[in-house]
């Protein structure tokens, strides 16, 4: 039995491939997905066609839904250069289904076609067209979604950059050596001056397991569900700070997606000023949130899954001259002036 507390999916294959028949006419060999929040399925028919089940929380509220499924929509119409997945629709026309788990809670279902490519942590090598492409990618999602609102586009979300102090409550479950990696950071995150920064519908989860590669080149953003109205420059400034892991120059391949972004949608000066503290304030979330996840799911790896490479990071941010990180990713904005 779940606490009540616990939202999460946990359909069984036998109760999954039942929604998938009986709601979406469709049938096909299913594989889990990982995923932070909701319940995923790769589903691949006898004829070779692939698509991704999502099984959202029971407390998801529906017209959140509706805000991700309008935004893919507008994108696929607005910015053919990239792949977006497509909804399939259930039996009785609709795009979101209802079905309930063995606990009698109600679980909203979608169905998208399968987008192929390498996730951006797998893809090599990282050079500078590949970094470059995210930053380009990040620019034209951005600049499309200047045009696009909804009436669910205003909520409250936990990893958005904006209630970045809702991650940080969870510091306490840190070491006092991690605390002192990320109270800079935190720090800088509270210095922030919102009012100054242009706000608007972001996709703001520019991971780098929901971005996909093919030839070397982003070619997808996946996962809609962080979507939110924010301050834009976070698009970026998270794509910036998942980038930047792994890296034996962090800020030369911070600096090539920012000069990228920059030429396609120009940054403000304030925006120019906040990447380098957003982005770090990200990785600061980012371990936050992973530690409670450490505490309430332990069972589930990857809940983890960027908490080692973040904490690496922190710490060769942390060994720069204090400054110079900030000095040069405002540079790759300003001195690529259109």
């Amino acid at each position: 039995m779940s606490s009540p507390d616990d939202t999460t999916p946990r359909l069984s294959l036998a109760q999954a491939r039942s929604l998938l028949e009986e709601q979406f006419d469709l049938a096909g060999g299913l594989t889990p997905l990982p995923s932070e929040r909701d319940q995923n399925f790769c589903v691949t028919t006898a004829a070779g066609s692939k698509f991704v089940l999502k099984i959202a929380k029971s407390d998801e509220r529906r017209e959140v839904l509706e805000l991700q499924n309008a935004a893919i929509g507008y994108l696929r119409r607005e910015l053919e250069d990239l792949d977006w997945p497509a909804l399939r629709a259930t039996v009785r026309g609709a795009h979101i289904a209802a079905t309930r788990d063995e606990e009698g809670r109600t679980h909203f279902a979608r169905l998208f076609s399968w987008v192929e490519g390498t996730p951006f942590a797998q893809a090599a090598p990282h050079d500078s067209k590949l970094l470059g492409s995210l930053g380009r990618a990040l620019a034209r999602t951005d600049r499309s979604l200047e045009r696009f609102t909804h009436p669910a586009m205003h909520r409250a979300l936990h990893w958005d950059l904006k209630q970045a102090h809702q991650a940080f409550r969870h510091a306490q479950l840190l070491s006092a050596g991690q605390r002192a990696l990320i109270e800079a950071h935190t720090g800088a995150w509270r210095a922030i001056s919102w009012p100054l920064l242009r706000h608007g519908v972001i996709h703001g989860d520019a991971n780098d397991y929901n971005v996909l590669v093919r030839g070397g080149e982003v070619a997808a953003l996946l996962d809609f569900g962080d979507m939110v109205y924010s301050a834009v420059v976070c698009d970026l400034a998270i794509g910036v700070a998942y980038a930047m892991l792994g890296k034996r120059d962090p800020i030369s391949a911070a600096c090539q997606i920012i000069g990228e972004y920059h030429r396609a949608f120009p940054l403000t000066a304030p925006e120019a000023d906040a990447v380098f503290p957003l982005a770090c304030s990200r990785l600061a979330m980012s371990v936050c949130h992973s530690a409670r996840n450490a505490r309430d799911k332990s069972q589930d790896a990857y809940q983890q899954v960027s908490a080692a490479p973040a904490w690496q990071l922190l710490a060769d941010l942390a060994a720069l001259p204090p400054g110079s990180a900030q000095d040069a990713c405002r540079g790759a904005a300003l001195k690529e002036r259109p």
